[in-house]
């Protein structure tokens, strides 16, 4: 057996052949997948609760061959195991993640299947009305390195977009809407919206804006 331990989560124990696939999957995220280290180890807190939960859920640390037997029941039985233990919807869908990840790569290899996991909705979340961001948690939904995104661009498309919400006050229509010729440019350019009913404005862009966007 091999213990791993995360710098901020308790010991994980799990068989050799299934701790060297997780490494090799880190890798991959880190080094062909090119993710920012923080989605890494983002991804990698996930699939240490799940293992963790596994420990438990099959009396042993779980092996390599544990992921390729997993049922829809087992999946569910570890959301469920995630909401005993206090965690809320949103917090259970993210969760499952890092996991999902972590399956696709194995399939490619045939050692794993990601059916059971395709198969499982995360929790439906309940819907309130939207509050303002405060401004550390604003800073970190418009930081690349905290995108949890595997395609790189994906990632610093959705930076640039929640960067013009928040930094510029454009709906998300809006922000959608805009063509790539109509991009400012530089720390100085004003950004020309059309809002509801063809009403137009002019935006200030600030650089933090312009920049997420180059």
């Amino acid at each position: 057996m091999v213990k791993a331990k995360p710098t901020d989560a308790p010991l994980v124990i799990v068989r050799p052949d299934l701790m060297k696939a997780v490494e090799r999957w880190r890798r991959h995220l880190a080094q062909e997948r090119r993710l920012a280290a923080n989605t890494v180890e983002a991804y990698a807190r996930d699939v240490d609760q799940f293992l963790r939960f596994l420990t438990g859920h099959l009396g042993e640390p779980p092996k390599l061959a544990d992921l390729a037997d997993m049922r829809v029941v087992d999946i569910r039985a570890f959301l469920a195991a995630r909401r005993n233990g206090g965690a809320g919807s949103r917090t259970v869908a993210r969760g499952i993640a890092g996991v999902r990840s972590l399956v696709r790569f194995l399939e490619r290899d045939g050692t794993a299947t990601g059916a059971p996991f395709r198969a499982v909705r995360p929790p439906a979340q309940k819907r309130s009305l939207p509050r303002p961001l405060p401004p550390e948690a604003a800073s970190k939904v418009v930081s690349l390195d905290q995108a949890l995104d595997e395609e790189p661009w994906i990632a610093a498309r959705n930076t640039a977009i929640f960067a013009l919400l928040y930094g510029g006050g454009l709906r998300i229509s809006e922000a959608l809407a805009l063509r790539r010729s109509e991009a400012p440019r530089n720390a100085h350019d004003a950004l020309r919206v059309t809002g509801k009913g063809g009403k137009q404005r002019i935006v200030p862009v600030l650089p933090a804006i312009s920049a997420a966007i180059a």
